[in-house]
Formats: structure tokens, sequence, C-alpha cells
């Protein structure tokens, strides 16, 4: 009696077993739901329904994109971390949404939330400086802080945004956070225009930033230089430890934890032929998007390893 137990014991978990690769091999059986955690025809909505058909060809399914805009991303976020994990549902969270907000936040989500599937985008933050500045090199801005504490400002587009955290990597790892003032605006556009009219003297964000000139960048949040500023140093050259030394503007999709690992799989893979397809390519150089897939695995590590870097500078920022 107890050899038949068991006996139907391991005929269960095969049949389970085998179920769940059918269930993976037979993915998607229906429309996959892209959603994006702004309202539509923002910069990130464009980029999703601009990758969504080349997603759908790879995964030789159905894929379309609904929008759930507030909270900064947050209540979509919160809302897809509750439904049920089967790979129907992923959210296109950007760094902020990911690992910023839960830290910072009373969200419904945190570090062990997610699945996480690829990353699509990713841009090394840049610190910025008028092109009238007097400062022609980060040395020279760090050196009139020292002369004057408290008399110089840098602007962001709000407490926790990615051009605040920008500012606080550089000025907290070349010690003089506590000599530089910060005066939030609400978004981007006010913020350079305050910059343009001398209202603050600095401002960080990626070198996309480059294109509507007046600015004069002072270092780079990088790895190594990008080709498109060779003269411009990276945070490390100049002094700046790990984790202050490098810092993205990146954004991928995620799916509730728990997703089935075939499935995931099944969702990574798609997700770098669509990037990599030629239609997506061409929409990306047409829109100057910064590509940079990271499978799952790679994508969870980056992620994880981001979750901590950023813990220390929205703690350096004070948040």
């Amino acid at each position: 009696m107890k050899k038949l137990k068991t006996s139907a014991i391991v005929a269960a978990g095969l049949a389970l077993a085998i179920g769940g690769a059918a269930q993976a091999q037979d993915f998607p059986e229906r429309p996959i739901n892209l959603v994006v955690p702004f309202n539509a025809g923002g910069g990130t909505d464009l980029l999703i329904r601009g990758f969504a058909p080349h997603f759908a060809e790879a995964l030789d399914g159905d894929v379309f994109v609904s929008n759930t805009a507030g909270g900064g991303g947050t209540i979509a976020a919160g809302a897809l971390a509750g439904q049920r994990p089967d790979g129907y549902q992923l959210g296109y969270f950007s760094i902020t949404v990911s690992t910023i907000q839960p830290q910072i936040n009373d969200v419904p989500y945190g570090l062990d939330s997610w699945s996480p599937i690829c990353s699509v985008a990713a841009s090394p933050t840049v610190l910025f400086t008028s092109e009238s500045s007097p400062y022609t090199s980060i040395e020279e801005a760090v050196e009139a802080i020292r002369a004057a504490p408290s008399t110089l400002l840098y602007g962001s587009s709000g407490p926790g945004a990615i051009t605040h955290l920008t500012a606080v990597a550089a000025f907290k790892g070349l010690g003089v956070i506590d000599d530089v003032r910060h005066l939030p605006f609400q978004g981007s556009g006010p913020a350079l225009q305050g910059i343009a009219a001398g209202t603050i003297q600095f401002f960080g964000d990626t070198e996309i930033l480059m294109q509507g000139g007046g600015l004069r960048p002072l270092v780079v949040f990088n790895s190594e230089r990008l080709a498109s500023m060779r003269d411009v140093p990276t945070a490390t050259e100049i002094g700046i430890e790990p984790p202050l030394n490098e810092l993205y503007l990146w954004g991928g999709f995620f799916a509730p934890a728990g997703t089935p690992p075939e499935v995931v799989e099944t969702l990574s893979n798609a997700c770098g032929e669509a990037i990599a397809s030629d239609g997506f390519q061409a929409f990306a150089e047409k829109t100057n998007t910064v590509l940079n897939y990271r499978n799952a695995a790679d994508f969870d590590a980056f992620y994880r390893a981001q979750y901590k870097a950023n813990g220390a500078i929205i703690e350096a920022a004070g948040l």
C-alpha cells in the first residue's frame, strides 16, 4: 500500500512536470498585455508601441499595449504585482519605478515582487552645466562650490527623480554635497529653462539633452567614456567611487514574481529577437533611443545590483 502511494505521488509529479512543459511550449495561447505606467503619447508609451509588433512577431502571438497612469508609475506597478504570474501581463518599468520609488515611498511592491524579463533601453546619466557657464570642467565646478558654500544650485525634475540622483551622486561622490543646494522643478522642461536663465548652475540627465544645445557636459556616469563625448571624463576617472560612479536611466519588462522559468525564458528570448529586429533598430535610430538588451538572468542581476546601489544614492540625498 505504501509503495502504491509513493508511485501515485511520483506519477502525479511527472504529470505536473509534463503539463508545465506543455504549457510553456504552447505559450502564448492568448494575447499578452504590455502595461505602460504612464499616459498614452509620452516617450515611454511611444517606445513600447514601437516595440510591440516586433515582440509579437518574435513570439508568434498577439500583443497589445495598455496604459495605467498615476503615482509616477507606481499605480501600474502595484496593480501588476498582485496579478497571476502566468506571463500574460508584463510591465515596462524604469529605474525610478522599480528601484527608487519602493525605497522612498509606501508602495505595494518591492525588490522581490518581480520576475525580471529583459532590459530594453539604458542611457548613462550626465551632469551638465550651461554652455555659457564659467565652469569648463568638473574640477572647476567643485572649486567654485567650495569657494562659495551654499551659493550654487543644482536643479532636478523633482525629489527622487533620476535628475536629482545624478547630481547627488556627483556632489556626494566629490565631497561637496553639503556645499551646494537643490532646487526641484515640476519637470525637466522648467529645470532646463532654469539652467538657461542662470537660476541653477547644474542639472543631470541623459546625453539626449545635448541635441537641444546650450549645455556643457561635465561628467558621465558610465563604465567608459561616451563616443559622443570623448573629452568628458567618467565619474570613476574623477574619483567618484562605487556605488555612486555609475547611474543609468534604464527600462525593462517585469512579470509578477513566480512566473514559470520556461515562460520567462520564452519571453526573454522573444524580447531579444524583437530588439535585434531591423524594424525596431530603425525605430530606435529614428527616436534616438539607446538600446541595451539583457536577458532574464542578466537583467535580474543588474536590477538587484541597481536596487542596492540606488539605495546608497537615495540615502545620500536624504530621501
